[in-house]
């Protein structure tokens, strides 16, 4: 007759690609940055909460001075644990805060991600850990608008000023500037200042 071999349930045939090793998940974080943060780069701390390996187990999942030995109903592709580690309750991981310094770089825009590779939850079964992605959420300026690399800004002057030209003391994100308008200027007229952008 032929041989036939019954599983318990727990090594079933998903066992074995359930205890290979898995890659952690990764994390979103917002920082919030003033629009001289973003233009001029910066380094910003953030908090996160990530998943770890349980440093008391080295993420076996067994208590310290113990083992987990390979389950001989299902030739290991699971383990045993016969006394769980009391930190993390036999997962082999725990979840921590922990603190990081991030690099924005000059010029970033809203929206747009930093990648921390590695910096995200810790993996399964011995895989590697996720990333953490830094997402830049940019205050509104009092009176800096941005379009792409370029910095918009608009000046009220008088009916004198725009007739008859003026002297302005314009505001750029480097600081004031002097910046002449000619006579007959019409409202929402705009005046190009090369290299005063982001």
């Amino acid at each position: 007759p032929p041989l036939s071999l019954v599983l318990p349930p727990e090594c079933g045939g998903r066992s074995s690609r359930r205890n290979a090793p898995q890659r952690g998940e990764s994390i979103r974080q917002t920082v919030i940055l003033s629009f001289e943060e973003a233009a001029f780069g910066c380094e910003k701390e953030i908090t996160v909460e990530r998943i770890e390996s349980c440093d008391d187990c080295g993420g076996t999942g067994a208590a310290k001075g113990t083992t987990a030995e390979t389950c001989p109903n299902c030739r290991g592709t699971g383990k045993i644990i016969k006394k769980p580690c009391p930190k993390c309750g036999g997962q082999g991981r725990v979840r921590k805060t922990r603190k990081f310094k991030v690099n924005i770089p000059a010029g970033i825009d809203d929206g747009q991600s930093i990648q921390q590779r590695g910096q995200g939850n810790a993996g399964v079964n011995g895989g590697p850990a996720g990333d953490l992605f830094v997402t830049v959420a940019i205050r509104p300026h009092p009176i800096f608008t941005r379009n792409g690399s370029d910095v918009h800004v608009d000046i009220p002057i008088s009916f004198a000023q725009a007739a008859l030209g003026d002297t302005l003391q314009v505001p750029t994100i480097d600081g004031r500037i002097e910046y002449k308008i000619p006579e007959g200027t019409q409202t929402g007229t705009t005046f190009r200042m090369r290299g005063k952008g982001i």
